[in-house]
């Protein structure tokens, strides 16, 4: 007999085990403690939490299932140790490490990228799927729209069929990269550099106006 908890990561309500529940409640402590330095800390750890919980739901598939140590435990391993994302930092200043001969790719997923759109998303996210420009995927829509007519409704089509990359996890997915620590802590600092740069931008104009 074992005791549970629930828990609330990322906005979903969890029944636990006890023993995994301290398991990953250390291990949360532990990461925060790593990112406190970091800027967006808030924002990388909010990004963590959002993939622990879509792998729980993943593993439990609608069910009641309580999360075990077992699925804490596997959760963890695909993520990451803290420690582990030191350790790549300096495997990709050392060609000849066995991490950085590594190169086999995550497997990638369809996604519409909405930072990456002039209406939804569509052409970014087949972009990114093709490793093409999404220029030349939208030049291609507008041909077969002018020249065939189904241009749009292929369009229409694919809007409704692609779900929309919400969280990083799907970012990361779509572009073909691990759902780890140091891909996380990466795409969120492109982000808030992004945001950063859009709000800079935004002050330079209202200035000279």
């Amino acid at each position: 007999m074992k005791k549970t908890t629930t828990v609330n990561i990322n906005g979903i309500v969890f029944h636990i085990d006890e023993d995994a529940y301290d398991r990953l409640d250390a291990y949360l402590k532990n990461l925060r403690y790593h990112f406190k330095k970091e800027e967006g800390c808030d924002e990388i750890m909010s990004g963590i939490e959002s993939r622990l919980s879509e792998m729980f739901r993943e593993k439990k598939k609608g069910s009641d299932r309580v999360v075990s140590m077992e699925d804490v435990q596997d959760s963890i391993s695909q993520l990451g140790e803290p420690a582990e994302i030191s350790g790549e930092d300096e495997d990709r200043s050392n060609p000849g490490s066995s991490a950085n001969a590594e190169t086999e790719p995550a497997p990638k997923r369809l996604f519409r990228d909405p930072d990456n759109k002039y209406i939804g998303g569509v052409c970014g996210g087949l972009g990114a799927y093709f490793q093409i420009d999404p220029t030349w995927v939208r030049v291609i829509f507008l041909l077969t729209f002018f020249a065939y007519s189904f241009g749009l409704i292929l369009y229409i089509i694919l809007w409704i069929v692609i779900p929309k990359a919400r969280t990083t996890a799907d970012r990361l997915a779509m572009r073909g990269e691990k759902v780890n620590l140091s891909n996380i802590e990466k795409s969120i600092k492109e982000d808030l550099r992004d945001i950063k740069r859009n709000l800079e931008d935004l002050s330079r104009k209202s200035g000279k106006d």
